[in-house]
């Protein structure tokens, strides 16, 4: 999408939130409403949202940094989205999601192979990584595995095999079944690439 793709989506979102109530959106998200602002964690940090316009902004933004335009349109696709469905603890791969087979591929390429190249020959790295963006680990899921609540209502886990001298290194990205009753499938790619991606800057701190 080019940036002004991203800015009408998040015009069109902004417009249809602001005709609903925001004690409704705050239930249904899993945010807390305080005066005129929606406040809740994403990717593990406390975002704040005006329900007067719908900005999107970091609850701690300093004057100087801005909150990334995909990152705002993932937050009020989110708002738009959520049902106050909770997360289930059954996972599911992106491919197992309505229409995900159509972009299981490009996800593969996006995300996935990222995780591996990263995280798939160097024990411990996932996990250090993940600590710092408030994933907790996860037992029985490959080598390694973190459950990350990027969302309130919106779990993720990246699973990592670490590849030896005989076999080559696997991972992927599951999600909690009910991802698809808040985010389109599109969303869903994004919600899994995003994490990785802040998953890599977090490794060149630790590693």
């Amino acid at each position: 999408m080019r940036v002004d793709d991203y800015k009408n989506a998040l015009a069109l979102a902004a417009k249809d939130l602001l005709g609903r109530s925001p004690s409704e959106v705050a239930q249904l998200a899993g945010a807390d409403l305080e005066g005129t602002l929606l406040k809740f964690k994403f990717m593990n940090r406390d975002a704040a949202v005006s329900t007067l316009s719908y900005v999107v902004a970091w609850a701690d933004q300093g004057p100087e940094e801005e909150f990334a335009l995909t990152d705002a349109v993932m937050v009020l696709h989110y708002l738009q989205g959520a049902k106050g469905v909770k997360p289930t603890g059954d996972y599911v791969a992106y491919r197992q999601i309505q229409g995900g087979e159509f972009y299981a591929a490009a996800f593969r390429k996006r995300a996935e192979l990222p995780l591996i190249g990263t995280f798939g020959q160097k024990p411990g790295l996932l996990l250090k990584a993940g600590a710092l963006l408030g994933g907790q680990p996860k037992e029985g899921m490959g080598d390694e595995a973190a459950v990350f609540r990027v969302f309130p209502n919106i779990d993720v886990v990246p699973i990592i095999h670490l590849g030896d001298d005989e076999f080559p290194p696997e991972g992927q990205v599951l999600f909690d079944g009910s991802i698809s009753e808040a985010l389109s499938i599109e969303d869903v790619a994004w919600v899994g690439s995003a994490l990785v991606y802040r998953l890599m800057a977090a490794a060149r701190k630790v590693a």
